[in-house]
């Protein structure tokens, strides 16, 4: 998958994430930007009990769904932005100014196809966690998925995500992050993947190497990291 053929997309969830901010309150640790993957959809979710935006990937379309009125639109050939400006400027909400470009069906099943198991190891993985962590996000500015987990003292904190490549890396790659960051635990050896100090710091795992294994295995190795990186604090 190639991140830059992924931009039409990722603006158009920016889009989405923009609306989302004037639907619903400002939620802990920015949840009132991110957005969801569900059944084969990148999604807001369900906003104050009667709104979701919607952009099924199979069939290509955006579903604008208030109080069980829908609204829809072809990402393929309709004018994205007019469109989507004519829908939630009925209900009150401000415009988007930035043009959005038509999707293309290949590139959309690209993502469909990364999403997939993205999602579903980082599912797999929340569900080895407790006490205190976020659900599986996606967020629009970096469009990468991830989750927080906090050791409920100060700031501590491990991010997982799964990015789908940046301007330093083409391919994607699963990153661990814990904060603040104690060099001390680059001492540690990790079962699979390698310590990052370029840039961010934390553990980087290449996203084919996570393919070698089967989801519900990923998900344990990317605990047996987890519970490396967790000596960070001690």
């Amino acid at each position: 998958m190639n991140i830059q053929q992924m931009r039409p997309l990722q603006k158009l969830c920016l889009a989405i994430s923009e609306i989302k901010e004037q639907v619903v309150d400002e939620l802990p640790h920015y949840g009132h930007q991110a957005l969801f993957f569900q059944n084969d959809a990148i999604t807001t979710g369900l906003m104050n009990n009667k709104i979701e935006i919607k952009i099924h990937l199979g069939t290509g379309q955006l579903s604008y769904f208030n109080d069980e009125v829908g609204h829809y639109i072809d990402l393929f050939t309709d004018n994205t932005t007019e469109k989507l400006n004519e829908i939630i400027q009925t209900y009150g909400l401000k415009g988007h100014e930035e043009k959005l470009e038509n999707l293309d069906f290949e590139k959309l099943s690209s993502f469909h196809d990364y999403a997939i198991p993205a999602h579903k190891i980082l599912e797999l993985f929340r569900m080895t966690l407790r006490n205190k962590f976020t659900l599986v996000h996606l967020w629009p500015h970096h469009f990468d998925f991830s989750l927080e987990w906090f050791t409920g003292n100060n700031d501590e904190q491990i991010g997982t995500g799964i990015s789908p490549g940046d301007k330093n890396n083409s391919e994607p790659y699963l990153y661990m992050n814990p904060y603040p960051f104690n060099e001390k635990v680059l001492e540690q050896n990790i079962p699979l993947g390698k310590w990052n100090t370029d840039g961010w710091k934390g553990v980087k795992i290449e996203w084919k190497d996570l393919l070698n294994y089967p989801s519900q295995n990923a998900s344990g190795k990317l605990h047996d990291v987890f519970e490396i990186v967790k000596m960070n604090f001690g």
